[in-house]
């Protein structure tokens, strides 16, 4: 059965080997600007060396700028990509990303003074959310739904080797060296974006029907006879949902899409609630500051290895254990971790005791954390959004969850420092734990529906509170 299996598996992939290549090479871009985010964690101390590219060193607030303003370009990228993805499509968006991400580049390669660096971060910011609102939906139009999870994990398993070699090339590497290493990787980013083909649904909505033929043939290694279904497939959903031109009252025009709403705004903001943004933007202090023993650039090399690992793991989970049961999982274990780690450091910082003997546990805290993260809190809020809303407003759902998702990450990491700075590093994770406790608390509720295996129409009957049950028919 194994055998047979993996010859299934071989052939499918040497029909549709485009459409692997074509995911790959949209999801590259997360790995340059997976760099751009972790490449603060080993670039703080460089700029306080006497290596330095600054006159002098930093102060704690231009330091929390210069982390927190990529989160603020990040804000940028849904209030460009929602009003063009359905007038200019996916692939121009992705390709208009690398204007900011090689800007950001050079900005930070000849960076003199503070400015020129604050400019350098939201121009990353800005390409990172352009990325983050178009690539996955990218992805999703091009795959089929049997593929679809494997591939869109690319994107998030892409960010996370980004974040690897930052952590990785940074401490042995002088500032130059490590963004000149972010830009020319970038600059593969150019011919990539380049050579992807629009998405079958796009040019099926500007009514290109025949280019959108010949593009679902690439994908699928199937004649037109072969890809005719599809395609007719993708004309009646057009046809059905676009009826009339999208407003965004459309998002509240019924019960179900204002809870579903609701729900995806919540989880994303808790997203970068947990603190995880903090985290990898800050790594390498944080690991000093809670007292472990190991190396702060050795710990976040592990930290990136674990997180490569997990994001290879999680379309695995993901189908199996369903949304309810990761997110509540996986928020309750942030949220006691956490915990632990803000004890220790209270031990540790505030009541002074002798805490060497068990240096490994805020490591040990954090790659639990990094792998829970990965699983559930993580990914989950954008499998949601892509499932609970309709073809129609999807774009412009994504756009505002993910708006808020950056606006809630930027308060975080603009004041996560300032508030361990004045009542304790222990009192910030422990505002993280309480976060990640109301997202348990939420994920356990009954306002979180379960969507594992269930089609629209059934998710659509749970957020309206409809009975799915098909009514009796009168005699």
């Amino acid at each position: 059965m194994q055998a047979v299996m993996c010859e299934s598996l071989v052939q499918d992939v040497k029909l549709k080997w485009r459409t692997y290549l074509a995911a790959t090479f949209a999801s590259y871009g997360s790995l340059c600007t997976g760099m751009s985010m972790g490449w603060t964690s080993p670039v703080f101390p460089q700029l306080r060396s006497d290596n330095s590219p600054l006159p002098r060193a930093p102060t704690r607030l231009e330091e929390n700028w210069i982390g927190s303003l990529l989160v603020l370009g990040g804000l940028l990228g849904p209030l460009i990509t929602v009003p063009l993805l359905n007038r200019v499509g996916r692939r121009w968006i992705i390709i208009g990303s690398n204007v900011p991400l090689l800007l950001g580049w050079l900005l930070a390669g000849v960076a003199k003074d503070l400015p020129t660096l604050y400019a350098a971060r939201v121009m990353w910011g800005c390409a990172t959310g352009m990325q983050f609102a178009t690539v996955p939906l990218y992805i999703g139009e091009i795959a089929e739904d049997k593929i679809r999870g494997a591939l869109s994990a690319l994107f998030l398993l892409f960010i996370n080797v980004g974040f690897l070699l930052a952590y990785a090339i940074g401490p042995f590497s002088t500032y130059w060296g490590l963004t000149a290493s972010g830009g020319i990787l970038s600059l593969f980013y150019i011919p990539f974006t380049w050579f992807l083909p629009e998405t079958p649904f796009f040019l099926v909505f500007k009514g290109k029907i025949e280019e959108a033929s010949s593009v679902l043939q690439k994908l699928r290694g199937l004649p037109k006879e072969g890809v005719a279904p599809e395609l007719e497939g993708l004309q009646a959903l057009v046809a059905r949902e676009f009826k009339v031109p999208t407003r965004i009252k459309d998002l509240w025009a019924t019960r179900g899409n204002l809870k579903a709403l609701g729900i995806c705004v919540f989880l994303a903001m808790l997203l970068q609630l947990s603190g995880i943004d903090v985290l990898l933007f800050y790594m390498e202090e944080l690991l000093e500051r809670i007292g472990t023993k190991i190396s702060p650039a050795d710990g976040t090399i592990i930290m990136g290895v674990v997180q490569v690992v997990t994001s290879c793991v999680t379309p695995l989970v993901v189908d199996r254990l369903g949304r309810k049961l990761l997110m509540w999982t996986t928020s309750l274990g942030l949220t006691i971790f956490l915990g632990i780690i803000g004890i220790y450091a209270l031990l540790d910082s505030h009541f002074k005791y002798n805490v060497e003997p068990y240096a490994i546990i805020p490591l040990l805290c954090l790659i639990i954390y990094m792998i829970l993260f990965t699983l559930g809190v993580g990914p989950v809020p954008w499998i949601l959004v892509a499932e609970m809303f309709p073809v129609r407003t999807k774009c412009m759902a994504s756009g505002i969850a993910s708006f808020m998702c950056w606006l809630a990450g930027f308060v975080w990491t603009r004041f996560f420092r300032d508030v361990a700075a004045s009542y304790g590093i222990y009192t910030a994770f422990w505002v993280l734990a309480v976060c990640c406790g109301l997202g348990f608390v939420f994920s356990i509720s009954p306002w979180l529906p379960e969507t594992k295996g269930k089609t629209f129409d059934e998710i659509q009957d749970m957020l309206n509170n409809r009975s799915s049950e098909p009514k009796p028919v009168p005699v």
